[in-house]
């Protein structure tokens, strides 16, 4: 049989489905850089312009954190067993315990497959909404040998997507299907109003000249992409 294929489609929204603007996050979970990003999105920018733009967040695995992989699968296992409100609120805790030292190479090091496991689920115990029993379910090894646990297929369908879409860096933007090179993630929450731009000004030097120049003119600031790509 040839391998399945995802029942909606891939990523995990922050914001609703079917707006005009749809903005993609392509995110690890263990780099700073997209912590950086997340964070801002998260904590300013979803109140602002969720209800007009589309945030979704795809989920990228860099082989050289290998314990990254961990911090993937149970992100997943949130979000399929309690939805995607308690996931963005798990990937937000998530971040900030990366950034104050955990799963990172030196503190992941001597610790076993369960052990992160163990972390992982203690942290999405204190999150509201978050059933972590279910979680710890999920991450379950389903059978022997390499059968993997209860989020390996949605754990290959997000590797699949981003390869299929050519994604290497951390993070990277996509806007309506297009990488915007420009968005950075040390852009604050009045940076990332340069991606709004007046119908006027779009038509008049096209969409993506427009975000550049609304960016430049609202900031001062040249752009630049901040990612890990080593």
């Amino acid at each position: 049989m040839p391998p399945p294929l995802p029942p909606s489609h891939c990523g995990t929204p922050l914001s609703p489905k079917g707006k005009d603007i749809v903005v993609e996050l392509f995110l690890d979970l263990v780099c700073p850089f997209s912590s950086k990003m997340y964070k801002v999105v998260f904590d300013e920018v979803l109140a602002v312009y969720g209800d007009k733009v589309s945030f979704v967040v795809h989920q990228v695995i860099q082989p050289w954190h290998p314990q990254g992989t961990y911090v993937h699968e149970a992100a997943l296992a949130v979000r399929d067993a309690c939805g995607a409100d308690a996931y963005a609120k798990f990937v937000r805790a998530s971040y900030e315990a990366y950034d104050g030292g955990n799963w990172k190479d030196d503190d992941s090091f001597d610790k076993t497959r369960g052990q992160i496991y163990a972390e992982l689920c203690a942290l999405a115990a204190t999150i509201e909404g978050v059933d972590a029993e279910a979680v710890a379910a999920a991450l379950k090894l389903t059978g022997p040998g390499n059968a993997g646990t209860g989020v390996t297929q949605a754990i290959k369908w997000a590797v699949k997507y981003h390869r299929c879409r050519g994604i290497h860096v951390t993070p990277t933007v996509l806007v309506n299907g297009l990488e915007a090179g420009i968005v950075s993630s040390s852009w604050t929450a009045a940076q990332w109003k340069a991606l709004e731009v007046t119908d006027e000004r779009a038509e008049e030097i096209g969409t993506f000249n427009a975000i550049w120049d609304t960016h430049n003119e609202t900031t001062g600031i040249p752009y630049g992409l901040d990612t890990e790509c080593f």
